[in-house]
């Protein structure tokens, strides 16, 4: 019967252990990213209402071909043009290599400006979240901000 127990306690042990190797090795896929006004443009976190697009630029490390890069921007808080947490895009990204980079963006409504509010871009590796950036739309001139990076 002791025997038996420690067999038992051995092999959880075991599966423990790579269960722990899997995760580590998940854990090393990161994004970085920032917002714009344009593909080439410098960091930015507030915008103006007249935007036509705000862009996500991100640079992968440790991804694998066939991981997906996605992008759901949603609208916080933006007073009654919608309710509080809304969808107002999503894009997936195949990634091709591990240092994989590349850009989206989400267009304003069309015929319209953006409603002025609080905004977020969260930026995930299949399903697990791993980047969320966060922005403001406002109705006078956008203010560009340098990245701490």
């Amino acid at each position: 019967m002791r025997t038996f127990f420690l067999v038992v306690v051995a092999l959880v042990v075991v599966r423990a252990a790579a269960f722990d190797a899997t995760a580590q090795l998940v854990d090393r896929k990161v994004v970085h990213a920032f917002l714009a006004n344009d593909e080439k443009g410098k960091p930015a976190t507030t915008f103006s209402a007249d935007a036509v697009n705000i862009y996500l630029i991100w640079k992968g490390e440790g991804l694998q071909p066939g991981d997906e890069i996605r992008v759901v921007w949603i609208a916080e808080e933006v007073g009654a043009a919608s309710p509080e947490e809304s969808k107002i895009g999503e894009r997936s990204i195949p990634v091709h290599k591990s240092n994989d980079g590349g850009s989206c963006f989400v267009s304003r409504p069309r015929d319209r400006t953006w409603p002025v509010g609080k905004y977020r871009a969260e930026i995930y590796i299949g399903k697990r979240v791993v980047a969320v950036q966060r922005f403001t739309i406002r109705a006078e001139a956008a203010k560009e901000v340098t990245s701490d990076r």
